[in-house]
């Protein structure tokens, strides 16, 4: 049994399952919320200032991945791995003649694919809305180009989510992982009172959104935003030798 064999088992464990058509509606239903914050119909007694452009618009999206992708995507790792020894399936799967690092390889191309699929879903319904509502300065040039940064963010919060897998691995269930998302969360809350935000891996999404205003912003290098990508590799990894040597009976 190979990779993809592997993989499209996976896949269609997901695609048979409630919480994946749940995700796909919360993913419409937030950026629609924004649009027509943006465009004055609702929120109209918000605190904070509204302006009714793409780039507010696509500024809160980012937002939005930065902070609430970390529990979103958090979710969706912690559920594809935690499933298996909730339900008590681990074994079963575990016995199939496919190899551990196949299973564990498919289970994280699946959770990516997911979490990409959301995102995507959240920039496109948006844009979609705020074009029908006619705000200022949507076209599609303007839409691909402010696309890149939401991406670049996407792809670091989909790499900081992959740890979660880990954490539901040896937790054996959803609340750890769950627990260890909130956690990073808070730290990362904390971490900007220190002044050691730009150096949590989990906090440089918000920072990249530019949530922490321009000057923090300015202070991400390479080497801030490589720190992402290397968590998401370094879960990876664990989840691998978890799953390859530990004991699941």
């Amino acid at each position: 049994m190979s990779f993809l064999d592997a993989f499209w088992a996976e896949s269609m464990k997901v695609r048979h399952a409630v919480i994946f058509w749940i995700s796909l509606a919360a993913a419409c239903i937030f950026p629609i919320l924004f649009a027509l914050i943006a465009a004055g119909t609702i929120g109209t007694n918000m605190p904070v200032p509204v302006e009714s452009n793409l780039t507010w618009f696509t500024a809160q999206l980012e937002l939005l991945i930065a902070v609430g992708g970390l529990i979103g995507f958090g979710f969706v790792f912690s559920w594809i791995f935690g499933r298996e020894y909730s339900d008590g399936t681990v074994t079963d799967l575990l016995a199939l003649p496919v190899s551990r690092e196949h299973i564990v390889s498919a289970k994280l191309a699946v959770g990516a694919v997911w979490c990409g699929m959301l995102a995507v879903l959240v920039y496109g319904v948006g844009c979609l809305v705020i074009k029908l509502l006619h705000l200022d300065g949507v076209n599609l040039g303007a839409v691909v180009h402010s696309f890149w940064k939401y991406g670049f963010n996407t792809l670091m919060v989909i790499s900081l989510s992959v740890p979660a897998a880990f954490i539901a691995s040896i937790g054996r269930g959803y609340l750890s992982p769950l627990g260890f998302v909130i956690l990073t969360i808070v730290i990362a809350q904390l971490s900007s009172i220190f002044g050691v935000d730009i150096y949590f891996p989990w906090a440089i999404p918000g920072l990249f959104s530019g949530a922490a205003g321009e000057a923090t912003f300015a202070k991400l290098g390479m080497f801030n935003l490589i720190l992402p990508f290397l968590m998401g590799l370094v879960g990876s990894v664990a989840v691998l030798i978890w799953w390859r040597y530990a004991d699941h009976t």
